[in-house]
């Protein structure tokens, strides 16, 4: 689709004002850490992340709701950060409030988390492996403070809901079998969503420096394996399906937001890859997570939670999740 005519679906969508999100079989949630919408979007070290960006849909204008990482998890999940304000371990932080989860579960609609790194299915330490930091810097592979799921009291209570977050290295079964969730939430390691993990990879620098291109180069890597798998996949041209990228927080210092998180915590690049979605559309219209997970809900059909409804401040991503093409693939 040209952008022009990607522009022209953008245009009829807000004439209609904020509609509601088709429904949507199955959509994956990949997250990426600490970077700005200017540090990612036109960066030469990211050429798989500004295809797709340029390729499918962009949200110019996204913004992250809250400082450090683990709330906004937390808020993508909730729609809130129910006052979260550290990365301490999940368990001080225990949210007796319904999730996204919650809500999937209710439905009879299945959700599953891959972690790479993850050792095994229900893994509940939060780190791994070894310790979680020390001196010198000394991080794990897989840090829970990046996973929003654990969190939520009705995952911690129940094994068998612990045991739906799993290592990373299922997906690729689950895509050969065709038992694939109707959520899918994918979480990177630190070596592969530009946080930076020693010993296993180098730190993070600063964005634009050599190691920190370093670092993006390697999750632009990953993301594309990532893509690339699941798109191939015989269930993708079934139905409605999509893939969600976004980033946790923004750049150091950036206290940008809106749709009741202003201020927040920075612009981030928000991709979304859809199968019979728009083509080329870059979409200016303010959205930040509870957006996303406001989105999420319309396309299940769910309820909504905390700020999703505030639909007067808070807009689903529609233009991005339009059904405009009956062809599949990238």
């Amino acid at each position: 689709m040209a952008v022009s005519t990607a522009l022209l679906v953008l245009a009829s969508v807000s004439r209609a004002g904020a509609s509601q999100v088709p429904h949507y079989d199955h959509i994956f949630l990949i997250v990426e850490e600490n970077h700005g919408y200017s540090q990612i979007v036109g960066l030469s070290a990211a050429p798989n992340i500004n295809r797709l960006a340029n390729a499918f849909g962009l949200a110019t204008q996204y913004f992250s709701v809250a400082d450090p990482s683990a709330p906004n998890y937390v808020a993508m999940l909730g729609g809130n950060f129910f006052g979260i304000a550290d990365d301490n371990p999940y368990y001080q932080h225990t949210v007796h409030q319904e999730s996204l989860m919650s809500q999937l579960d209710g439905a009879g609609l299945s959700w599953k988390g891959y972690m790479q790194s993850l050792p095994y299915p229900g893994y509940r330490e939060i780190c791994y492996p070894g310790r979680c930091n020390g001196n010198p810097d000394f991080d794990p592979l897989y840090s829970s403070k990046h996973n929003g799921i654990p969190y939520f009291a009705t995952i911690q209570q129940s094994a068998s809901e612990f045991g739906k977050i799993v290592p990373l290295d299922e997906l690729s079964a689950d895509l050969a079998t065709g038992d694939v969730p109707n959520f899918a939430y994918l979480i990177p390691d630190q070596c592969h969503d530009m946080h930076g993990s020693p010993p296993y990879c180098i730190d993070s620098g600063n964005p634009g420096d050599e190691q920190d291109n370093l670092l993006v180069s390697s999750a632009d890597t990953f993301l594309a394996q990532e893509v690339s798998q699941i798109t191939a996949a015989s269930f993708w041209t079934k139905g409605n399906n999509a893939i969600v990228i976004t980033f946790d927080e923004g750049a150091d210092g950036d206290s940008s937001g809106c749709c009741d998180a202003n201020p927040g915590t920075g612009r981030v690049a928000t991709i979304v890859i859809t199968n019979k979605g728009p083509r080329g559309l870059r979409d200016p219209t303010p959205y930040n997570h509870y957006s996303l997970l406001q989105t999420l809900q319309q396309a299940y059909g769910l309820g909504c939670l905390q700020f999703t409804c505030d639909t007067a401040n808070v807009t689903p991503m529609t233009p991005l999740f339009a059904i405009a093409r009956q062809e599949a693939g990238p």
